[in-house]
């Protein structure tokens, strides 16, 4: 008899533990902090957090130069944690697209507070076609192509 006591004791304090856990735990929410336009970008590529708490990320394509296919080039922008975006850069604004285009990863940030991402086409001295470029941004914009690829025959 002392076994089923036990047990009925244990089973009711598992009860009344999961009921306070439960109603203890706020409810979980769903918060759209930016939708894109084009005009800012589209096809994000993830998120980074900075030093500086803000997000920064590129976007495969959108922006302001539509020398890309009319789909214009990709950007890369930071995000306050509250959702306000401000885009740093749109590619494809140095001639030929010297700077790159359409860019297609997260970016990285370095201890000295720069972010260095890739960018899938465009680049300098690259014929017969572009192979993409590494680049660096500082997180006010001033970008600054460090590396192009070139595709061989």
């Amino acid at each position: 008899m002392l076994g089923k006591t036990n047990w009925r004791k244990r089973a009711c304090a598992a009860l009344v533990l999961c009921v306070t856990t439960a109603i203890a735990l706020p409810a979980q929410t769903f918060t759209t902090l930016h939708s894109f336009d084009g005009a800012d970008g589209w096809n994000s590529n993830g998120l980074v957090q900075g030093t500086d708490g803000n997000l920064y990320g590129t976007t495969l394509y959108g922006g302001t130069n539509t020398s890309c296919y009319a789909t214009s080039c990709g950007t890369v922008f930071k995000m306050t944690p509250s959702g306000t975006l401000t885009t740093l850069y749109s590619f494809c604004a140095q001639v030929d697209c010297a700077d790159g285009e359409n860019p297609n990863g997260a970016l990285v940030q370095a201890a000295n507070g720069d972010f260095y991402g890739t960018t899938f086409d465009g680049g300098t001295n690259c014929a017969p076609a572009c192979g993409g470029t590494i680049f660096k941004i500082t997180p006010g914009g001033t970008l600054s192509s460090n590396v192009a690829f070139r595709v061989l025959p």
